[in-house]
């Protein structure tokens, strides 16, 4: 307990994102347990919160645009998977396991709750990060997502990727920190309206 009465409020969900030599990423994700439900919310809220600081990262530079490019294809990928698969959407990137080298870079992310429905992300980059390795934490974290999530959350999540994109493209650039938030609540809630009206 501070001086002021603050306290140090435990995350819900955590990631750490590795980028190895030969484009090998690995990516640690772990999530409170919680009733599924819960916890897939968690999961999806963490990569969505952590996409936007990784985009606001990259800016008005061609590389974010490139990633925006890669999101959208992604998007689709899923949407045109067979019912019931993942796809594959990291692109050049190879999700591994484990790696043994000294890795290139390391991304870490950690969602906390600070009160009811309200969320905040602390993300944590390399010293002197290179935007491939951004693209890739971002990419390959997506991919764990969709390894590992039922078909339905993985739904949601296409879609409020698609949503935010909706909002950088209508209303705010995400190079610009007034989208902050905004841009993952209308994501969001274009996934609930999609989902509720099947």
């Amino acid at each position: 307990m501070s001086l002021f009465g603050s306290r140090e409020i435990t995350p819900v969900a955590t990631v750490e994102t590795t980028v190895h030599e030969g484009d090998r990423v690995t990516v640690d994700l772990w999530v409170d347990e919680a009733e599924r439900q819960e916890s897939s919310y968690h999961a999806i809220l963490l990569f969505l919160m952590s996409y936007e600081r990784l985009l606001l990262f990259l800016g008005y530079r061609d590389t974010g645009e490139e990633l925006v490019g890669w999101m959208d294809d992604a998007v689709r990928a899923l949407a045109a998977a067979p019912e019931g698969e993942a796809a594959t959407i990291s692109g050049r990137w190879m999700l591994a396991e484990t790696a043994g080298d000294e890795p290139l870079s390391v991304w870490t992310s950690a969602l906390r709750q600070v009160g009811p429905g309200a969320y905040r992300v602390k993300v944590d980059r390399p010293r002197d990060p290179e935007d491939a390795h951004a693209q890739a934490a971002v990419l390959c974290h997506l991919q764990k997502l969709v390894d590992t999530l039922p078909a339905l959350e993985r739904a949601y999540l296409a879609i409020a990727v698609s949503g935010m994109h909706e909002y950088y493209r209508d209303v705010k650039h995400w190079g610009n920190t007034k989208s902050l938030k905004h841009a993952v609540d209308h994501g969001m809630k274009q996934a609930r309206r999609v989902l509720e009206t099947r």
